[in-house]
């Protein structure tokens, strides 16, 4: 009985921690998409990275798109997005909604559910009430 509360608090504060994340980071996305504005971007290239635990064998490939975009004012700019996916958000060559910072023209995102931020806060959301869920009915029925 013991070990299934400590096991049912652990879960909890997974769940928790899981909850939080995801709403800090639709709360940044929100705050990104109420002072950017819209245009049109051209993929010019993806920057790769590995993500993962070098002593294993197996890396997950994120893709960044750097994008190339005329602002309002006029100004060229080539700028990579934060937000990189697997597979590829885009391929070079193609042209895409992004939004980006007019203060700050190299803060740079494409304009979808991916690139806002909102898609990885829900999943984070939806975890983590799946783990307090489970917690909780480890409680009632443990």
């Amino acid at each position: 009985m013991v070990w299934q509360v400590l096991f049912a608090v652990m879960i909890e504060f997974l769940g928790l921690h899981l909850v939080a994340r995801g709403r800090e980071v639709i709360v940044v996305a929100r705050g990104f998409q109420g002072r950017s504005v819209t245009s049109r971007g051209e993929v010019v290239r993806l920057r790769v990275s590995r993500e993962g635990v070098p002593q294993k064998p197996r890396y997950s490939h994120v893709y960044h798109p750097v994008l190339r975009f005329v602002t309002a004012d006029g100004v060229r700019v080539e700028a990579e997005s934060p937000v990189g996916a697997n597979p590829a958000p885009a391929q070079p060559g193609d042209v895409v909604a992004i939004r980006y910072d007019p203060a700050d023209p190299r803060q740079v995102r494409i304009d979808d559910l991916r690139g806002r931020g909102t898609l990885v806060g829900g999943i984070l959301i939806g975890l983590g009430v799946t783990f307090l869920t489970a917690a909780l009915g480890l409680l009632i029925l443990g």
